[in-house]
């Protein structure tokens, strides 16, 4: 049973708060809600089952009567609605509850369009803004790197050729939005800017004069300040209240928080692309230019020849030919990124490029392998380790002076990768680009790369973790 307690004062004096009793457990499958014709203060009670037996409900000072009603129920918590709006209440609220609706759907169209990178970020925030709010000017400042202390208008709608003015940060209305992170509810904009502009030792623009009550609100994500959001109405239109600029300030949260994403995923592309250059950079040394260096080798070899045996020449140039057309297809294939696992396995592969060296090393290579190389390791650590393998024997061809080398694959639980020669070991002062590139193959991988003295001589392990 719900009973109300008299109300004292009248209707004009101070009202009293109401107890009300509150019946727990009910054996009927009904439920009175008001016993008697009453006034009692607009509430709501949930789950009545799980208040204590009698609860103290603030009046506030608004009443409406009450008249008997049974409410069938089968359950043991329920709901009571006692009250109702004016018709103005209800234009109010429902009047809010679109304009919130609209700031929401603006909301989710910057957010996808940023995003999606369709057009100019913050002429995408002033146009939605501007739109919603009804607002004849809308503009963006945001920090002007090159001149600190100010702040620059990047975007102005309503008003374009303003599009561009600096103002200072100190005394001025947008200035103090920024500084602060706090929102700003202005009356009379044409004057307050006035007035800020004074203090601040700069002249507000004429345009300003006309205009009345503003909403300036931070563009804030976190605790960054990304620039300010303005909103003007002219003089004679209706003021901004603290609700438009509640709904105004959870919009620019929301297109902050928008714009750092957007930012972020910017800069990841840009990552993605000079990673994407460094990689073609580094196929084009390991796979290209060792090709053609040794391309250029065989040549000299085959002009030492010539007097003497013109047959054998002509077929190195021959054999050289082949190897400037094959490098132009690697070349191709770099440049263009058509990389395509080998169909080869990579026992074969290690001896094609042991074999392509040889000429330049002017020996045969020793080449050995320990464990299931051709069944047990990915494509990828293979991918890696073939130029790597390259890269070594050219660097001995190049630098070593050696008269044997010693190559020994291995496939376990590591990838490894060992070449040993005899040659003078590692040259001080001179390029060290392709060991570099070595040890950035190893360390995508989890892997690790040395270089060691193997008196006489250097020994190179190269080794990646395989699970």
């Amino acid at each position: 049973m719900v009973g109300a307690g008299s109300c004292g004062g009248g209707s004009g004096g101070c009202v009293e708060p109401l107890w009300l009793t509150i019946a727990n457990r009910m054996k009927d499958t009904t439920r009175t809600v008001a016993t008697s014709r009453t006034k009692v203060p607009n509430f709501i009670a949930s789950n009545i089952s799980d208040v204590p037996p009698r609860m103290r409900i603030p009046h506030p000072c608004e009443e409406t009567t009450l008249v008997q009603k049974r409410v069938p129920t089968t359950e043991s918590n329920y709901s009571v609605c006692v009250g109702q709006k004016t018709p103005d209440e209800y234009a109010r609220l429902l009047d809010e509850s679109r304009r919130r609706e609209s700031w929401l759907r603006a909301s989710n169209e910057i957010t996808a369009a940023l995003l999606a990178g369709n057009g100019s970020d913050l002429e995408l925030i002033t146009s939605h803004a501007r739109k919603v709010a009804g607002a004849p000017l809308a503009a963006i400042a945001v920090a002007d790197e090159a001149h600190p202390g100010t702040l620059v208008f990047h975007v102005v709608e309503g008003a374009e050729h303003l599009t561009g003015t600096s103002i200072t940060i100190e005394g001025t209305a947008s200035g103090l939005v920024f500084a602060s992170g706090e929102a700003l509810l202005i009356d009379n904009y044409g004057d307050a800017a006035a007035t800020f502009q004074g203090d601040s030792g700069s002249v507000a623009p004429s345009d300003l004069k006309g205009l009345g009550s503003a909403a300036i609100v931070p563009l804030k994500a976190g605790t960054d300040v990304l620039g300010v959001l303005l909103l003007c109405r002219l003089r004679d239109e209706p003021l901004f209240g603290q609700s438009d600029l509640d709904l105004l300030e959870n919009f620019a949260a929301h297109a902050a928080l928008a714009l750092q994403y957007a930012a972020a995923r910017a800069d990841q592309q840009r990552l993605v692309v000079l990673e994407d250059r460094d990689r073609i950079a580094r196929d084009l040394h390991d796979l290209v230019i060792q090709r053609i260096f040794a391309t250029g080798m065989a040549l000299e070899a085959a002009a030492s020849v010539i007097p003497t045996d013109p047959a054998d020449a002509t077929e190195r140039i021959r054999h050289a030919v082949d190897d400037l057309d094959m490098t132009i297809q690697e070349i191709r294939t770099t440049v263009f990124a058509l990389q395509h696992p080998p169909t080869e396995s990579l026992r074969s592969l290690v001896l094609e490029a042991v074999e392509a060296a040889e000429p330049a090393l002017g020996f045969k290579v020793s080449v050995r392998f320990r464990g299931p190389v051709d069944t047990s390791v990915p494509g990828e650590a293979g991918e890696h380790m073939l130029p790597v393998l390259r890269e070594a024997l050219s660097n001995v061809a190049r630098h070593a002076r050696a008269t044997t080398v010693a190559i020994e694959v291995t496939a376990g639980d590591e990838l490894s990768l060992r070449v040993t020669d005899n040659g003078v070991g590692i040259p001080q002062g001179g390029r060290r680009s392709g060991l570099s590139n070595m040890a950035v193959r190893a360390r995508r991988l989890r892997g690790t790369f040395t270089l060691t003295p193997a008196n006489p001589g250097t020994a190179l392990h190269w080794c990646v973790p395989l699970r």
